[in-house]
């Protein structure tokens, strides 16, 4: 159940993280990405609830294509600023960048969100691009707006490059 509330969440770090710039890279190409939840704290979650969950976010966020896209070279960093804005159009309500720290290669961002249909949430994210890919981590805070109860979700994406796009 918490799943479903959950995984539109995912979807959203899913394109963020797969629009990472840098000026050494990454490199135009196919990529396969891996998502690992790192913290799932979900009041009133069982262990037993938690540990299938995670374990279904993780699943879904291979999607149908085993994790694998294609990503253009790089822009200066243009698209870790885009993302925060897709990622803005996402989520809905009203959100506001609060810190914006990154450069060409990184991503250091934390943003706000209020009045989204899963509650208000704080988002941090941070990352490293390189040639060959990037690392990730990124971290949601919600709170709920019937309850005022916190959940956090955090996970690490990361992709690798794994040869050139198909086609």
């Amino acid at each position: 159940m918490i799943h479903k509330i959950l995984l539109p969440l995912l979807a959203v770090p899913l394109t963020l993280s797969a629009c990472s710039g840098a000026d050494e890279g990454p490199t135009a190409g196919q990529y396969k990405q891996t998502v690992k939840i790192t913290e799932l704290d979900f009041p009133g979650l069982s262990d037993k609830a938690k540990k299938q969950t995670i374990v279904q976010m993780e699943q879904a966020a291979g999607g149908g294509t085993g994790g694998l896209f294609c990503m253009k070279g790089s822009d200066d960093g243009q698209q870790w600023k885009e993302a925060a804005s897709q990622m803005s159009g996402a989520l809905g309500g009203n959100c506001d960048t609060i810190k914006d720290e990154g450069t060409v290669t990184s991503i250091n961002l934390e943003m706000t969100c209020k009045g989204t249909g899963k509650g208000d949430m704080n988002i941090k994210m941070t990352g490293q691009a390189h040639p060959e890919g990037y690392e990730s981590a990124m971290a949601f805070d919600i709170k709920d707006p019937d309850n005022g109860e916190t959940a956090r979700l955090a996970m690490s994406i990361d992709a690798q490059r794994q040869g050139d796009c198909p086609g």
